[in-house]
């Protein structure tokens, strides 16, 4: 009865050792996986910022096309912008 005891009781410290390191294992994944989506959330808003920059200067730019043809009373279409969004005439 013994040997059984005690092949009972060798059985269980290694599971408990596997269920340890698994929970540790789990709780490192989880940590690292955070700090992954943090750096990928923050390449985006810096990407975000980027592109909402330069949609900016693009607009500005398209907006002073735009005045050019008006005061010089150029026929044609105007270019479509976050101020002038349906490019009319001013």
């Amino acid at each position: 009865m013994s040997s059984n005891k005690n092949t009972a009781q060798t059985g269980l410290i290694p599971r408990y050792i596997n269920n340890a390191v698994g929970a540790a294992g789990n709780f490192a994944g989880g940590a690292v996986d955070a700090a992954g989506k943090s750096i990928t959330g923050a390449g985006g808003n810096v990407g975000q910022g980027i592109s909402n920059t330069t949609r900016g200067w693009g607009n500005g730019v398209s907006d002073y096309g735009n005045s050019v043809k008006d005061v010089t009373g150029a026929t044609g279409q105007r270019s479509s912008t976050a101020k002038n969004p349906l490019g009319l005439t001013r």
